[in-house]
């Protein structure tokens, strides 16, 4: 595959940049934290860059903090976050270049994709039984992203607040001591797809990489049809 170059933005652990890697990309993150794991990482405030420097790139994915619209914001003693996806988003189509951005459910998206783990065939197995990842994460973009159908299925295993948990009372899930006896980092890593080790408040807030490897593809493939669209045109 012809090498194109994205930049993440808000890279966090690298769940999205694994992503674009796995589809041919190589992959620039920006984080005002950083990343112990990402060879390419800059330490920046994401909304302090130049549309020229996103210029640079073939495509730009932003990841902006979700906690402004996490089911969690809404619960009692909950501080109040910021919402950078204006800002975000006006960064972006200032510099002109394709983009992806991406957030949970409920956040103020324009005609968003929803991708579920349910559709990659995510999730891990612990004492004989299948727990599927769902995670439906909204994608924003301004090429077409396809979404192949949920496929609900199995019992639910959740990842967040840094805990990984079995979603499914039947299965024993619903309680504090889920998974009794399992690695549940390891549990974690496998059920996201990550090859790369990360802690579990990490993996909690991270894309799984299945999702940007699919939206890479599909950006792969508008790219294709625009260039053959344009080339019979000039015919």
């Amino acid at each position: 595959m012809t090498p194109l170059r994205v930049i993440d933005l808000y890279s966090g652990c690298g769940g999205a940049g694994e992503g674009y890697t796995r589809a041919g990309f190589d992959v620039y993150g920006i984080d005002i934290l950083g990343h112990r794991n990402a060879a390419q990482v800059a330490v920046a405030d994401v909304l302090k860059l130049s549309p020229r420097l996103l210029r640079l790139f073939d495509l730009v994915h932003a990841s902006p903090p979700c906690q402004a619209h996490t089911d969690l914001n809404h619960a009692k003693g909950a501080k109040a976050h910021a919402d950078l996806i204006p800002a975000t988003r006006a960064l972006l189509k200032a510099a002109g270049v394709p983009y992806v951005i991406e957030n949970v459910e409920g956040a103020p998206l324009e005609d968003p994709v929803v991708l579920c783990g349910s559709m990659f065939g995510l999730g891990a197995e612990a004492g004989g039984t299948f727990y599927q990842l769902r995670r439906h994460r909204l994608f924003e973009a301004s090429f077409p992203i396809l979404a192949p159908d949920c496929r609900h299925t199995s019992p639910v295993i959740g990842l967040y607040g840094g805990h990984v948990r079995c979603r499914s009372a039947r299965h024993g899930g619903r309680g504090t001591r889920d998974f009794v006896g399992v690695d549940k980092p390891a549990l974690a890593h496998a059920a996201m797809g990550f090859t790369e080790r990360v802690t579990m408040d990490e993996i909690s807030q991270a894309i799984p990489p299945a999702y940007t490897e699919h939206i890479g593809k599909c950006f792969r493939a508008w790219l294709a049809l625009e260039g053959d669209a344009r080339g019979r045109f000039a015919a």
